[in-house]
């Protein structure tokens, strides 16, 4: 689902290649997943992985994740190396776009369908790359701070400017759930006030931000390597966990309801690995719920800012709110029964 029209054309590419990497290109291929412009290359020096980030990311944030990413290579954590520059740099740019090229390895990869198999190594390999990274230096995000200058008002008003822009479009096409999941997001954020204690006394850690399938390359039954640590922060490790879990494995997907025994198991499986409090276990759903609500994606992309995949946008937008429904229906049992797990 890439957010952005890439700027690199073949030729353009080559010179770039050749000109910053000492790399000669023979075919590239666009690759779909991801937000980022993304490129399998074919050189006569290897195989490789080209990503053209979101103009928004500035070369800072490039070259934190490259030195994140040898820091887990020397600690032996499997992911993709990055390419340095004939001048020894992580990152180079390109039509106001940062580029960074990395080691292409071969698998297999998901999009939110991860096969329930890799259920117990999906969970396995965020608790070691928890506890690998355990005082790496990290912008800290998502504080209990954040939480406190949450308002109601704030949140209310992105589904009122959402609702006020679908006025006189009823041929838009699914016009009554978008406007029936605004305002039902709208009412729940007027509820969330009293979630924000639970980012209190809860276990912050430095972690990949975006965990999911479409980052893990898999051989079978397998995860070869954990990819794209462009979000990496350090955050509340209940985020990370739950959030990893109800997108990898499509949880409430078309109305269904949470398995929520599979949920436990995969929480148990991470607990081997990096340690969770009572109060972690207790606060995960809130914490959850509490960011997932407060977001429009996908709703905005389809309505306002006419996303080239603004359709893909907006069923994932459904799936969201699809899972809000469900967790708050649920989030006194799924705490109560995360809390067991102690």
């Amino acid at each position: 689902m890439q957010l952005e029209r890439s700027t690199l054309s073949g030729e353009s590419m080559k010179s770039l290649l050749s000109d910053r990497y000492g790399l000669h290109l023979l075919e590239s291929s666009h690759l779909s997943q991801g937000t980022a412009n993304c490129f399998r290359i074919r050189c006569e020096e290897g195989i490789f992985f080209l990503k053209e980030y979101q103009s928004w990311f500035t070369p800072e944030d490039v070259d934190s994740e490259g030195k994140l990413v040898s820091y887990l290579i020397s600690r032996g954590f499997p992911t993709a190396g990055f390419i340095k520059t004939v001048d020894g740099q992580y990152r180079t740019e390109s039509g106001g776009h940062e580029i960074g090229i990395q080691e292409f390895i071969e698998g297999e990869t998901y999009m939110n369908d991860l096969p329930h198999e890799l259920l117990k190594e999906t969970a396995r390999y965020l608790g070691e790359m928890h506890n690998c990274l355990k005082g790496y230096p990290m912008k800290t995000s998502m504080t209990p701070e954040w939480a406190e200058k949450y308002t109601a008002e704030e949140a209310t008003e992105k589904c009122d400017v959402l609702l006020e822009a679908m006025e006189g479009h009823q041929s838009i096409p699914e016009y009554e759930r978008i406007r029936s999941d605004l305002l039902y997001k709208r009412e729940l954020n007027i509820g969330l006030d009293g979630m924000k204690s639970y980012y209190k006394g809860i276990t912050y850690t430095p972690s990949h931000g975006d965990y999911t399938a479409c980052q893990l390359i898999c051989d079978g039954s397998k995860i070869k390597a954990v990819i794209d640590f462009a979000s990496a922060a350090c955050i509340p490790a209940v985020w990370e966990i739950m959030r990893s879990y109800m997108q990898s494995f499509g949880a409430c997907k078309g109305g269904s309801p949470l398995n929520l025994d599979d949920f436990l198991l995969y929480v148990s499986e991470y607990m081997k690995y990096s340690k969770l409090t009572r109060r972690d276990l207790e606060s995960m759903p809130y914490v959850y719920l509490f960011q997932l609500a407060r977001s429009c994606y996908g709703y905005k992309e389809y309505l306002l800012a006419q996303t080239e995949n603004r359709d893909e946008l907006l069923q994932f937008a459904f799936w969201r709110t699809e899972i809000c429904r469900e967790v708050y229906g649920r989030i006194r049992e799924i705490s109560e029964a995360l809390q067991r797990l102690c």
